[in-house]
């Protein structure tokens, strides 16, 4: 190498490592650098697994049941049994509640159907697509992936999610509930 091409690929190589070093004091200041870790239990569900865990684990709410939901499809005997168990756990005193994305007409039904029955829901701010498949039990029990509560999605697509057991996950995932109600 001539001396310029030493100096420019010096002064290249420093150039990128101060790049670099921005993005990290950036990462580092926005707490992305080191995530927190939580004790979590983690259940894999895949494909019909979300299902069956859902109707598990619905009926067993004692306090809450936080969805936000992108296609809530109630229109099948599958789903209308999800449906009948968040109306029953409302009846019961369970705290339900439902967040949908208001640019899917698909909610149409289940947003009257819910809302004919006693169950807070309501459609997302129009500022936001909410493309959430979230549901929180109780505060500690989260299941998120890419289940949307569809015929489909449940019985006939490949779809992956996950259930946590976590009270700071619960705790994490319920404020970002709150936060998209409140702006619902």
């Amino acid at each position: 190498l001539t001396s310029r091409s030493r100096t420019l690929s010096v002064g290249w190589m420093a150039s990128r490592l101060v790049l670099l070093l921005l993005a990290l004091a950036v990462v580092a200041d926005f707490g992305y650098a080191q995530p927190e870790p939580f004790e979590a239990r983690v259940a894999v569900l895949n494909d019909r697994e979300m299902y069956d865990a859902l109707l598990y684990w619905l009926p067993r709410a004692n306090s809450s049941i936080h969805i936000i939901m992108y296609v809530f499809k109630s229109d099948t005997e599958v789903i209308e049994r999800l449906l009948e168990i968040l109306i029953s756990k409302a009846r019961e005193g369970v705290d339900v509640r439902v967040v949908l994305e208001g640019h899917v007409d698909k909610n149409e039904l289940t947003y009257r159907r819910l809302m004919a029955n006693g169950v807070m829901v309501r459609f997302d701010s129009r500022a936001h697509t909410t493309h959430c498949k979230l549901v929180i039990i109780d505060g500690y029990l989260v299941f998120v992936g890419s289940h949307n509560w569809t015929y489909s999605a449940m019985r006939r697509n490949h779809e992956a999610s996950v259930m946590v057991v976590s009270e700071e996950v619960g705790r994490l995932e319920e404020e970002y509930f709150a936060e998209v109600w409140m702006k619902g």
